[in-house]
Formats: structure tokens, sequence, C-alpha cells
């Protein structure tokens, strides 16, 4: 079965031009993609479509390097104006934004179509991923899982043995060693925050308050203990333990490097980046509220291909490429290890050299530590925006800000999103 859908990948994109009306001229058509991948990644990414290229006639993929800040807005604003990329990598919530406009294809049309489809895809990935594909609210498939990441704790292990800190694996853990850590070293940082939005989350989730009521479209939290768990944040942000202010270099494993952070929750992806400058350091799955109800983040970021009006060409394209970058099991893998990551395709994963490489990979066995408690979110509209408000909420909380008033900003934007106001 998966040998067939590789073949097939392989060979479609020459087949394509038997597919009549998608191909105005006989020039190629150029397929873009936008990317903020750096490093390995990056290198991966151009390979594949290097690949794909050498493949076929009909296609050539170009990636464009974009900058890292405002990157979803400006994909935003070129895709409203008929001037994006084809291609950019994401999450599901970001796909959603562009549901109700009819600006992202519906890729389940080509998935299941009988000529480019893939067979037996249902089986390529697990059940909650196919769940989560399926959840847009018009019922289509705009987005693909490529590999699975989640937040880790980095910690600087020679500082912490030095002062005889244990490794903590709850929040209060946390909150005990950072008093340590800041009562002897003053100028460290105990605790930095790459992912601010996805902190909160798992905050207010582990307090037992729920995320988005999706049948009513707004938000689920914003109760007693939601005040609570945010007034606790704002606590240890206040006391100099806990911090998401935008380090140097936008995330915190430069001045984890430096010393100046002793730990730090991040993705299992930055791994490459860590190169510490005389001392050791270890990862182990992200702290968790004792005896609470587990919420961890599970990061799923893929390819989201975007719609055109007269544009099939480069949708199919953009297809077939996506198809050939991780419905193959050995690029699927080759794009895991090149994110340092989980690949969740299941053909991928019996692909010799994968068990042995995330055996190799701590980062990775910290977060499937963590995949127990493990949840997603809904890909509704609505969703990204929310993000956004949860993050603008922990920056102004940490700044200061009366939980109360940050939260009521945050409830609104939310639900003004959520109801597509």
């Amino acid at each position: 079965m998966f040998k067939k859908a590789l073949i097939v990948v392989l060979a479609l994109a020459i087949a394509m031009v038997g597919m009549t009306g998608v191909f105005a001229e006989s020039t190629k058509t150029t397929v873009t993609i936008w990317s903020t991948f750096t490093n390995d990644q990056d290198a991966y990414i151009r390979r594949m479509a290097d690949e794909f290229n050498a493949l076929q006639d009909e296609f050539v993929v170009v990636v464009e390097t974009q900058p890292n800040s405002n990157f979803t807005s400006n994909v935003y604003t070129a895709v409203v104006n008929g001037v994006g990329p084809d291609i950019i990598f994401n999450y599901a919530s970001e796909a959603a934004k562009y549901v109700n406009a009819g600006l992202v294809a519906n890729l389940d049309e080509y998935i299941y179509d009988e000529e480019i489809g893939i067979e037996g895809f249902d089986d390529m990935l697990p059940e909650y991923l196919i769940e989560e594909m399926n959840a847009m609210e018009d019922g289509h498939i705009h987005w693909i899982p490529g590999a699975t990441t989640g937040p880790i704790l980095f910690y600087n292990k020679t500082m912490l043995e030095e002062l005889n800190v244990p490794v903590p694996t709850t929040w209060d853990e946390l909150v005990d060693a950072c008093a340590v850590i800041k009562a002897a070293k003053p100028e460290v940082l105990p605790f930095g925050i790459d992912s601010l939005t996805d902190i909160i989350q798992t905050f207010i989730m582990e307090a037992g308050e729920g995320y988005i009521d999706t049948e009513n479209a707004k938000i689920a939290f914003g109760g007693e203990k939601t005040v609570e768990v945010l007034k606790w944040y704002q606590e240890q942000c206040q006391n100099g333990y806990f911090s998401a202010t935008a380090p140097s270099g936008g995330y915190f494993s430069n001045d984890f490097n430096t010393g100046l952070v002793a730990m730090y929750y991040g993705s299992c992806a930055g791994t490459p980046y860590i190169t510490p400058d005389g001392f050791e350091y270890d990862v182990a799955p992200a702290p968790a509220t004792a005896g609470g109800e587990g919420a961890y983040s599970i990061w799923n970021r893929g390819p989201i291909v975007f719609h055109y009006a007269d544009n099939t060409a480069r949708e199919v394209g953009a297809y077939l490429y996506v198809m050939y970058m991780l419905a193959v099991p050995e690029n699927a893998e080759g794009w895991a290890e090149a994110m340092t990551a989980l690949t969740p395709w299941i053909p991928a994963q019996a692909v010799e050299g994968y068990d042995a490489f995330v055996a190799s990979q701590p980062a990775l066995a910290a977060v499937a530590g963590n995949f127990d408690i493990g949840v997603t979110f809904p890909s509704v509209t609505g969703a990204s925006e929310t993000r956004d408000a949860i993050k603008q909420m922990g920056t102004l909380i940490a700044g200061g800000e009366a939980v109360e008033t940050a939260l009521a900003a945050c409830l609104e934007t939310a639900n003004a999103a959520l109801q597509g106001k």
C-alpha cells in the first residue's frame, strides 16, 4: 500500500500533462514556498525542491527565504491581494484564517482523487491527526502535518548541580528552583519562555478550564481558575523568576548558551542551536501541574497550500510537492531529522535509521515523555487570533497590568474573532 503511494507520487507529476484543462501552456508552472527555515531545515527543504523539480517537466518549485518578523501577517496580506506564496509551513490554526475567504486549497479533493490521490492516505497518519485535518469549518483539508515537536525544558546542568537544585518536574518545583537560582545568581534569569501562548494555554487547561467552545464559537476559559493561575504567573514574573521578554536572537537559546538563562521552555527543534559556553546542559520533559489535568501542547507544523482563482496548475503543483515531501516515507523521515522532530507519518516511522535517530535525541524523548497528557486545539475561524490575544494578555500581565483587565481584553478580542467579527 505505502510502496504504491510512493510510486504514485513520483509518477504523477509526469503524468499530469494528461489532465485536460489543468495546464494552459507548455511552459513550467512556478510553485513558490515562502520559508523562515534556517540551517539544516532550509537546506533540506531546498533539496526536496531540487529533487522534485528534477523528477518532472511541468513544475518548478522555488523556495524564497522571508524574514521571521511579522511573517504570518505579511503572508496574509500578500495572499489576500493575490500575490502571495503557494506554500508556507505553519499550524492548522493558521490555515483556518483563510477558510471562509476561500483562500486555501481543498487538499482532500486531490488526496482522494482517483487519478492523483494517495491510496491508503488515512492509514498513513495517526487517527487524531486525520481528525484534526478534517476538523476545519467547511469540512475540507487545508493543512497537512509535517513534523511533530513540542516544548521541553532546557536547563544548565552545571548550574543546577552546583546549586543542588533538582530538575523540576512540576511548576511548583520550577518556582522553587527559580528562587534558589535567583538568590545565588541574581544576574541570571532563572526561567525563560519561548512560547508564551503555549505555556499560558497549559496553565489554564491544567487548572481545569477549557479552551474554545467550538459549538458556540466562544472562549471556554475566563473563570476563577483562570484568574487564579494568571495571578500566579504574574507573581513569578514580578519576582524575576519567569520572563518571556524577547531575548537576544529572538529565542532564549542564545542567552542560554552564554549562561545568562538557567532554564527555558522551548521547542525540541531548537536543540541544534544549543552551543553552551563553558557548561554542560541537558533537557527534560516540560513541567506539569502535580495532580492536575494534563495539558501538554503537541505541535504539528506542516504545509498550507493557498488557493488563487484561475491558478489550478500552481495548486496542483503545490499539492504534488507536498505529497512528495511527506507521503514518501524516506522524505518524511529525513524532514523529521532536519527538524529534530518526531515524524507523525506511520510509514516514515518504519524507515531504517529512524528509531536510532530518535534514540540519539534526548530532546525527542522529553517530548514523548509528555505525550500521555498531550492535547491539540481546534482549527476554526478565530483560532489563530485567539493565540495572538493570549500572547498579548500574557505580555501585559507580565508587565504588571491587572489580570482582570488583561483577561477581559483577551476574551473580547478572541470571542470577536471566533464569531468572525
